[in-house]
């Protein structure tokens, strides 16, 4: 898309203007089990368009089960004209939160990838997303508040970019991008709370990046080794004692 090409940063106007057709809505829906009774959950996130033929970057939280982690298999994203199209999950990581999704369609307006490691503190910028889940194309703006802040996100830790922007349920997955309407990252957490203000992170777009090119390679995230081990403790409390075991793990 059409960017600042002089590095000059550009007006709030303007880079809303540029990014607003590269950031999607998502709803998805989930069938629930409970007992005898069968019922349907929605949920709503948002998205970024990063090929004009329809792959979407996203967080993994936005389409997948909170409870069993798996994608919804019925996942709608609707575009800033209004046009909407069912979309099928091309890979997901849990860990990174990152998922790649895709949509039957072409010429569409994708973002233009910044470099995340360039961001200082205090730099400007716009968050674009679907807070809500009502409110597609909502614009807010802010600054960099931190880089690299180790921050849990559901039982994960990761390394992300603290903004004061506005950011709510439903940003998760949405885009904030500099002032020359560069990516920059993709929005995934808030802190919320009676006495917490302007807590917003965003996942850096070049870790995102290399998360969704192993997806689109591979449908998974190489390198994640896990040898299979359970454990428990063994003292004289528990029933370890009567085989005369020393303490320690089994």
């Amino acid at each position: 898309t059409t960017t600042s090409t002089s590095g000059e940063d550009l007006t709030y106007s303007q880079v809303a203007s540029i990014v607003k057709n590269s950031v999607v809505e998502i709803v998805t829906e989930f069938t629930v089990q409970s007992g005898w009774y069968q019922y349907v959950t929605q949920g709503a996130g948002s998205g970024v368009i990063i090929s004009p033929d329809g792959y979407i970057i996203t967080n993994t939280h936005v389409i997948a089960d909170e409870t069993t982690g798996v994608p919804s298999s019925q996942i709608t994203v609707r575009l800033a004209d209004g046009t909407e199209y069912p979309a099928k999950t091309i890979g997901y990581d849990s860990d990174s939160d990152i998922s790649i999704i895709k949509i039957e369609a072409t010429d569409l307006v994708a973002a233009q990838c910044g470099n995340s490691d360039n961001l200082t503190v205090g730099e400007e910028l716009v968050i674009v997303g679907n807070p809500l889940g009502e409110l597609g194309g909502t614009v807010t703006n802010g600054i960099v508040s931190a880089t690299e802040r180790e921050i849990q996100v559901n039982s994960v830790t990761m390394s992300l970019i603290q903004t004061n922007a506005a950011v709510n349920p439903g940003n998760s997955g949405g885009g904030m991008f500099n002032m020359q309407g560069h990516l920059v990252g993709i929005v995934n957490a808030k802190s919320s709370g009676s006495n917490i203000e302007g807590l917003g992170f965003a996942i850096p777009i070049n870790d995102a990046l290399e998360v969704s090119k192993q997806l689109l390679e591979f449908g998974y995230v190489r390198g994640k080794t896990m040898i299979g081990v359970s454990f428990e403790e063994v003292s004289g409390s528990n029933y370890f004692f009567y085989y005369n075991i020393e303490p320690g793990l089994y």
